[in-house]
């Protein structure tokens, strides 16, 4: 009995020293993981709507929709969204005018099969969404990427989400 004490005391001791060094660097580093998060929010809504100045945060309960953003300057609006794809969440920042159109469409990074999937965040998928009016549409109604079905409709149904807290937001 009393060789069985001893190793189990000393991994005791050891698991609560290794718990408590965990705890102290969770504690240092939670900051600055939370700035870096922001930081890049930020950055991602400014690629979206350059000249917004400033952006004031807007309540929203539609579920799948992260984040609604007005400009400052009264500029427009972006609104980020996600949508489960095949690897997981496909998110979508989506800058809409005043006038009811979407202006950019920036496919966040996700989790998607590379080659495939993650293609919906090249330029040649997103750019397509620019200029049109900011109403439901179909996967049929754009250029999907072929061989990514399941993300392509991630990523529709992430921006139609977008287009759908838009018009919450402008309406009332």
């Amino acid at each position: 009995m009393k060789d069985y004490i001893k190793p189990v005391a000393i991994m005791a001791a050891v698991s609560f020293i290794v718990g408590l060094l965990m705890s102290a660097i969770n504690n240092i580093t939670a900051p600055l993981i939370k700035a870096n998060e922001e930081a890049e929010k930020n950055r991602t809504y400014f690629a979206a709507l350059p000249d917004a100045g400033s952006f004031t945060e807007l309540e929203c309960g539609i579920e799948g929709v992260t984040a609604v953003q007005k400009a400052g300057n009264g500029e427009g609006y972006v609104i980020t969204a996600q949508s489960r794809g095949y690897g997981g969440q496909v998110p979508a920042a989506v800058a809409f005018s005043n006038d009811g159109s979407i202006i950019r469409v920036i496919m966040m990074s996700n989790e998607e099969t590379p080659g495939l999937g993650q293609k919906v965040t090249d330029e040649a998928f997103s750019s397509q969404f620019d200029g049109i009016p900011a109403e439901a549409f179909t996967l049929d109604d754009i250029d999907a990427i072929a061989g990514a079905t399941i993300s392509s409709r991630a990523a529709v149904k992430a921006i139609n989400l977008a287009i759908e807290a838009y018009t919450e937001v402008t309406a009332g």
